[in-house]
């Protein structure tokens, strides 16, 4: 079925340029450090520590040596890791070989306590790496819709309050496109749960894949999905929303489910509401034009 779009007539000529990354880009570097950048950090940490070991002698610096391995295993898992633990054993060895203090240096029990040190670092680093893990998984499961993936609505009003105050500062605009899927229960009662499990899905699957980088796409209910466009005019919202539902269209076709998708966008340029308030602005017309059949997309600008 083609796509018959309504749009207002409300229009404004040319685009606004895209907000720049720049300074948001040099904060994510800074909070979430390359694996090269951490292994250039840690082999400092194990160098400079190799010599405080040899020229400290018998006394035990183990505990800094969980600097680099921590960081290691935090930022770059347990296989980091565990080489950061071995190159921290070669260093107290080397450390200890170099050094000429006290002949217990020599003994087979201080290299014992070498190797029970290494198995510390291993515990430490592998820990450190799992709790990483689990805390990502937790965070993940608080945010995410665990259906299809994509945010959950606390979390994307979260962050789309964020997006839409920059583009208030920066004089951007942004365009909103909340989507509806028309028929959605009848696929239910036909086709049972599962089925309808796996359409979302799809659906969310398509617009992950139709959405650009900086777009934020969530599920809102049952069968409410929503994109926040930042930087985005209408010359650029439409040809969007125009393929993410032909892409839906075709799915839903090569599936045989009996399934449409009302789109409801709104473009504002100036005096951006608050998030709530375009949100259901956008619900408002899918809703609108859903009521009077429709199976395509619905666009204002404000």
């Amino acid at each position: 079925m083609d796509v018959v779009p309504l749009r207002s007539s409300w229009r404004h000529a040319g685009n606004s340029p895209m907000p720049t990354r720049g300074t948001s880009s040099i904060f994510h570097n800074l909070l979430q450090p390359s694996p090269i950048a951490i292994s250039i950090v840690n082999i400092v940490l194990l160098v400079m520590l190799g010599w405080l070991d040899y020229i400290t002698g018998d006394y035990s610096l183990i505990i800094f040596y969980l600097i680099p391995v921590s960081l290691a295993a935090w930022h770059a898992g347990k296989a980091v890791g565990a080489c950061f633990c071995l190159l921290a054993f070669i260093t107290r060895l080397v450390a200890d070989g170099a050094g000429t203090s006290f002949s217990f240096s020599y003994s087979p029990l201080h290299y014992w306590n070498v190797f029970v040190e290494f198995g510390f670092l291993l515990i430490m680093s592998f820990l450190v790496a799992t709790l990483k893990r689990h805390l990502h998984t937790e965070r993940s499961l608080a945010s995410n819709d665990p259906l299809t993936g994509l945010l959950n609505r606390h979390s994307f009003f979260a962050s789309a309050d964020h997006q839409v105050n920059r583009s208030r500062q920066s004089g951007h605009p942004v365009s909103i496109a909340c989507i509806d899927l028309d028929n959605f229960k009848e696929v239910n009662d036909r086709f049972g749960h599962h089925t309808g499990d796996s359409l979302l899905r799809e659906v969310a699957a398509i617009i992950r894949a139709t959405a650009r980088e900086n777009d934020l796409h969530a599920r809102l209910g049952s069968d409410e999905f929503v994109v926040l466009m930042p930087g985005t005019d209408s010359s650029a919202a439409l040809p969007l929303l125009e393929t993410l539902h032909r892409h839906l269209r075709q799915a839903m076709a090569h599936r045989d489910w009996p399934v449409g998708f009302t789109i409801g966008a709104v473009t504002c340029r100036n005096d951006l509401p608050a998030i709530g308030a375009f949100v259901h602005r956008a619900e408002e017309l899918a809703r609108s034009a859903k009521g009077s059949g429709m199976d395509g997309i619905a666009h204002v600008v404000v």
